[in-house]
Parts: C-alpha cells; sequence; structure tokens
C-alpha cells in the first residue's frame, strides 16, 4: 500500500479489468545446416531476406567432398519465395574446417599511378611513406605474363606534394612501365618486408579465399615543425596540433630525408617523443628555397578494407601500437563480419604498417570446408545459453514455430527435430523424404515416427540451379515452411497451409498420381502435387500430421493450439504470485476470454456464438483449497477449434422437377 505522510492530493494509476493477452508470432522459422560461411558458435541469427541470407552466410555454393550437404541455402530461397518474412539461421561444420588466412607484411611496396615512359627519371608513386634520397626503388610490370623489371635505381630527390621521386640515371627504365601493370619495391635492408600481423577469414571455410584485403598508408594529420629542444626531453612544437595524439608515430620530413619518433606526451602544440636527444640541426629543413620549404611531422596510419561477395568495409586511422581509438586490433576485430586480425608479430613502427605484395591488395588462402557433418554435429551439444551448437542452439530462440533441418533425413536428426518441438511444445516441425522413394520407401520412412509435432512432404522439389542454370533437387521442407508463414499472415494459423502453390520450382522430382496419394494419405504423408493439367500449377496437396491419435490428425488444428497454448503462457505470466483468490480469478478469465473472443472472430473456432467456440473456468470448481494453499491457479480452457475441408463431397441425385398452383 502507498504511504500517505503528509497532507495534500495524491494522484496514483490503477489497473482495472483485465489484461491484455496477445498472440504470439507463429511465421518465424528456424533453419539447420551446412552453409558457405557465417559463424558455427553462438546464437542462430536471423535474416529477413535471401540478400539478407547471402550478405551474412554466403548463399550458394558448391564442394563435391559435401555433396548432398549444401542444400540449405535452396531451401532459404524458397522459404522467402514462397511468403517467408524472418528465419534463423544456424551454421553446422564437420571436422576438419579451416579459416583462410595469410600474414599481411610491412615494408615499402607501392605502385605507379601514372605511366613511366622509357628514359623517364622521375616517376609518381601512390605513397612516398618510407621514400628518401638514397632508398633504392625497382619497378616490376607484369603485363600478359610478361615480367619487365628495372635495376634497383636510387632516388635523388622527391617531392612530397606530388608524390614524385626523380632519378639521377636516365637509362635505368628501359621500357615503358605502365602503372596499372606496375608495383614498386624497395632494395634497401633496413625497409625490407617482414610479417606484421595475421589476417584470418571471420568464419572457417573456403569462402575466405575470396576475401580481398586492401591496405594503404595514411596520414591523420601533419603541421610544419616550428621548433624543436636539444635538451632532455625531446620535444617539438607544431603549428597545429590537431590529429597529433599520445602513441603515435610520427614522420619528420625534413625535403631529403625522413625519420620517425612516437609521441610520448601532448601539451597544446608542444608533443614528447622517445627516442635520443636531438642535436643542433637535426629537424632543420633540408630544402633551400625562396620560400625554405619546412620539416613537416605527419602522423602514420594506415586504412584497411576487406570485400568479399558485395560487402566492402573500410577501416581507417589505424595504428600498430594500442592506442585506444586507433589500434588496428580492437577495431577490425569490432566491426568486420568478414575478417579477424591477430596481434602485432614485430615491430610496431611505421616501417611495419602493411602493404599488399603488388601494392593493393592481398588475398586470403588456405581456407576449408572440412568434412561433411554427421547426424551428431546437425543435432549439435547442448553447453548452456548462448553457447549451444547445431539443432540445440534453437532452444534459445523462442520467437521459432516452425523448424527444419533442409536435406537430412537420417532418423537421429529427423528425431531430435521432432524431440525439441514436443519438449519446448512452441513450435513446428517439417520433415523432408529419404530422396526419390517408391511407395513403400516413403511409407517406411514415415513409419519411424508418431508424432503430433511434425509433418512429412513427398517428393522432393525441382528448382533452377543459379550456379549452374541447370535444374537441381531440393528438399521441399524450406518452400512449405514458407508457405506455412505465408498463409499464417494471409489468413491464419488456423488455415490449412495446403491447396496453396508452391512458388519458384521447376518441377517435382516426382509425379504422384491420384491413386497414389490414396494410399499415401491415409498413411499421413502430405503430397506435393502436379496439377497443371487442371491449369492449377504444383500445390501443396495435404495437411496432416505423422501422427496415429485422430484428435491432432491434421496440422492446423496442431499448430492452432500451438498458438494458443504459448500466447496464453506469455500473456498470464503477469498473474504469477498475485494474491490467489476472488478478486483474480474474474480478471484471468476475462483476460483469456477476450483473448479467445479475437481469435473466434478471427475464424480460428467453432461456433456461431462465443459460447460455442470456447469456455474458461477459474474459480472454486476448478481449485481445491490445498491447491490454493499450495499456490497454484488452476485455470481451465476448452476451445473448439476449425477443421479443414479435407473432402469435399457433393452428392448430386436426379430431382423430378413440377409446378403447382396457389390461388391467392
Amino acid at each position: 500500500m502507498p504511504e500517505y505522510l503528509a497532507p495534500g492530493v495524491y494522484v496514483e494509476e490503477v489497473d482495472t479489468g483485465p489484461l491484455p493477452i496477445v498472440g504470439v508470432g507463429t511465421s518465424t522459422a528456424g533453419f539447420v545446416g551446412v552453409t558457405k560461411r557465417g559463424p558455427t558458435t553462438g546464437l542462430p541469427e536471423l535474416v529477413t531476406s535471401f540478400a539478407d541470407y547471402q550478405r551474412r552466410f554466403g548463399g550458394h555454393f558448391a564442394d563435391g567432398a559435401l555433396a548432398g550437404h549444401t542444400l540449405l541455402s535452396y531451401a532459404v530461397e524458397g522459404f522467402f519465395v514462397n511468403g517467408g518474412q524472418r528465419v534463423y539461421i544456424k551454421r553446422v561444420q564437420g571436422q576438419g574446417g579451416v579459416a583462410a588466412g595469410v600474414n599481411a607484411q610491412g615494408g615499402l611496396v607501392t605502385r605507379l599511378v601514372a605511366d613511366a615512359p622509357q628514359g623517364a627519371t622521375k616517376v609518381r608513386l601512390a605513397t612516398l611513406r618510407h621514400v628518401e634520397v638514397g632508398v633504392q626503388l625497382k619497378l616490376t610490370q607484369v603485363k600478359d605474363g610478361v615480367v619487365t623489371e628495372s635495376p634497383a635505381i636510387p632516388v635523388t630527390a622527391y617531392d612530397r606534394s606530388t608524390n614524385e621521386v626523380t632519378f639521377a640515371n636516365a637509362n635505368a627504365l628501359t621500357a615503358l612501365f605502365e602503372s596499372r601493370y606496375t608495383v614498386v619495391t624497395t632494395t634497401t635492408v633496413a625497409i625490407t618486408r617482414a610479417n606484421t600481423f595475421r589476417v584470418d577469414a571471420a568464419d572457417q571455410g573456403k569462402w575466405g579465399d575470396e576475401i580481398i584485403v586492401r591496405t594503404e598508408h595514411a596520414s591523420g594529420a601533419s603541421s610544419p615543425v616550428v621548433a624543436y629542444t636539444t635538451t632532455a626531453p625531446p620535444k617539438v612544437t607544431l603549428r597545429s596540433g590537431a590529429g597529433f595524439y599520445v602513441g603515435a608515430y610520427v614522420e619528420f620530413d625534413r625535403g631529403l630525408h625522413k625519420f620517425f619518433r612516437k609521441i610520448l606526451a601532448r601539451d597544446g602544440l608542444v608533443v614528447t617523443l622517445d627516442g635520443a636527444l636531438f642535436a643542433a640541426g637535426d629537424l632543420s629543413p633540408e630544402l633551400v628555397g625562396p620560400p625554405i620549404p619546412p620539416t613537416i611531422a605527419t602522423v602514420c596510419e594506415f586504412s584497411l578494407s576487406a570485400s568479399y561477395g558485395g560487402v566492402d568495409e573500410q577501416f581507417t586511422g589505424l595504428t600498430l601500437e594500442n592506442v585506444p581509438g586507433h589500434y588496428f586490433k580492437t577495431i577490425i576485430d569490432n566491426g568486420s563480419t568478414l575478417i579477424t586480425v591477430g596481434p602485432p608479430l614485430g615491430s610496431t613502427t611505421p616501417l611495419s604498417f602493411p602493404m599488399g605484395d603488388d601494392g593493393l591488395r592481398t588475398l586470403l588462402a588456405g581456407g576449408n570446408n572440412g568434412n561433411p557433418p554427421n547426424p551428431t554435429d546437425y543435432i549439435g551439444v547442448d553447453s548452456g545459453a548462448g553457447n549451444r551448437t547445431g539443432l540445440q542452439a534453437m532452444v534459445d530462440i523462442d520467437e521459432v514455430a516452425i523448424l527444419a533441418i533442409p536435406g537430412r533425413t537420417e532418423q537421429a536428426v529427423q528425431s531430435a527435430l521432432i524431440s525439441q518441438c514436443e519438449l519446448l511444445k512452441d513450435r513446428f516441425a517439417i520433415l523432408d523424404p529419404a530422396g526419390k522413394l517408391n511407395l513403400q520407401l516413403i511409407q517406411d520412412q514415415r513409419s519411424q515416427f508418431d508424432t503430433k509435432y511434425a509433418a512429412i512432404y513427398h517428393p522432393r522439389l525441382v528448382v533452377l540451379d543459379a550456379l549452374t542454370n541447370t535444374d537441381i533437387v531440393v528438399p521441399p521442407s524450406g518452400h512449405v515452411a514458407g508457405i506455412y508463414a505465408r498463409t499464417d499472415v494471409e489468413r491464419g494459423v488456423h488455415k490449412a497451409p495446403a491447396n496453396v502453390v508452391i512458388r519458384g520450382i521447376t518441377g517435382l522430382e516426382q509425379n504422384i498420381t491420384r491413386g497414389e496419394q490414396e494410399i499415401l494419405n491415409p498413411r499421413n504423408i502430405n503430397v506435393l502435387r502436379d496439377l497443371r493439367s487442371q491449369g492449377r500449377g504444383y500445390r501443396v496437396w495435404g495437411a496432416r500430421c505423422m501422427t496415429s491419435n485422430p484428435m491432432w490428425k491434421y496440422v492446423p488444428v496442431r499448430r492452432l493450439f500451438i498458438f494458443l497454448e504459448e500466447s496464453l503462457d506469455e500473456g498470464t505470466q503477469t498473474f504469477v504470485f498475485e494474491p490467489n483468490d476472488e478478486r483474480l480469478w474474474p480478471r484471468v478469465r476475462q483476460s483469456i476470454s477476450n483473448f479467445l473472443s479475437q481469435v473466434w472472430r478471427d475464424g480460428a473456432l467453432m461456433g456461431t456464438k462465443p459460447s460455442e467456440a470456447y469456455f474458461v473456468q477459474c474459480d472454486r470448481s476448478t481449485m481445491s483449497q490445498q491447491d490454493i494453499e499450495t499456490g497454484r491457479l488452476i485455470v481451465i480452457v476448452g476451445v473448439a477449434p476449425v477443421f479443414p475441408a479435407e473432402f469435399v463431397i457433393i452428392r448430386i441425385s436426379q430431382w423430378s422437377g413440377g409446378s403447382s398452383v396457389e390461388e391467392l
């Protein structure tokens, strides 16, 4: 009760009337299987379109070693084509998977930005990082398989405003070097190549071999040097301190030569550096004027981009030093979905900043999809919330209402699907047929199970494979799950997901006749039919659960009760720990009745009036005094579901018509 301790007016909010119960979603699916890429650890990931799936999991792919295990992408595509809107994906992978990777290397590697004619004494480079007078450069052109190399040419001058370097030897370039084919490297020992850090694909698999990593040297800020000390500690005064930060390496360019120092402290325009004391003239400009070009201090950074399948990620302002906001490993690992990077393997100076082998890019290599997953891999391991693998991971996603492992028909896998649905009671499984089966074999597969939480569909589907532009046989579960979702949205979960066109297919693996379906349907095997001869395309022509219990024979009835039970479970949580007496019970009854009334109005329940569609009891007749004393609130709910008109029977007979005359 509130306390009233001082005189005054108190305004209070009071809950009155029944609390509303909102129906849970029924159209969200969960698929488990092999994907081209994507994480194998952590929670399943939600995708909302096939393009979204391709960005995160890589789309269709072929791998002879994984034959029969790469059909999930076709199921996902079929799900969205048939009206599905949300599906959680959990990637499965067998043993032996390896992530593609490479050691990024530092040193001076760059490219020409303009063609260098034969006999040229000046060339323009993409970067002048590490380039100074005396450094020896070598041009290597690879064009049409022909390699043309220059000798090692010493640099005699450079122009930092144009990135142009000058050679003294006019005979060094004996051929035309075209910029798009030419790499520029150094033969100077001090800046030769060395491993900088490891770059790996974010996930295991051959997909990582397609990742392109590009690195460029960049300057975060630059400023002319105004003054410097020759006493301890070494300090430099800049004209502008913007963009200079503690931990950054700074390149001091005197015009002919360069050197690097790290900033240890900064106070306004003054930066304190590491290393030896400066002597007089150490930072004096080397070029003559007028005007005399000043010594320039430049913050040394690099940028990195990763590209794969239309996804481009850019990271700028990076350093190898562990500087907050600039440390390459923190920024890339927290921001990239394509790659991960290891710590520096050696020096963190600008001499080690990464550059691609061709001055542009680095290609990852060595990825491996591993061995085909076995049933245990698909079923997964329960290592606790957020750490489950395979099918077990779907336990963590309460929104999933439709469950499938497309293409996997091993009894252990399908049993695990059913077990999860029966245990959680908030989802329904769709099973695939085990190949191109005759009537007996599909019945044998069906006979392995007796459950009201799953349905099986036969035969498999034929779709056009975007990889080969030829037909391919795929499991029906993905397409059927999309039909479930579409029917739920358009009509409601009470409507049978049958007599609906299957979108996005070119045919069926087998043509099941009406006579054959008359054998399969009583065994609760849902048939996919070719009704093109009637002008009705390919359709789902069955809506039965795999159960021997006639009360739960139909898919829409079972899924309707899943919807009702889950909605009531979530909607009545607010009543837990409320005082269990006559004041609570009417509120419970009214909340549930209001919800069921709306379900009835939506057409999910029988009857011409609410009393014929449902009842709700919660009073002394549903609970004993012992129940109340032991903390039990017992509500009895009864509903009359609608059943699908599976057999439309029209009885027709002859009628002898006549006429009558009436006198008015």
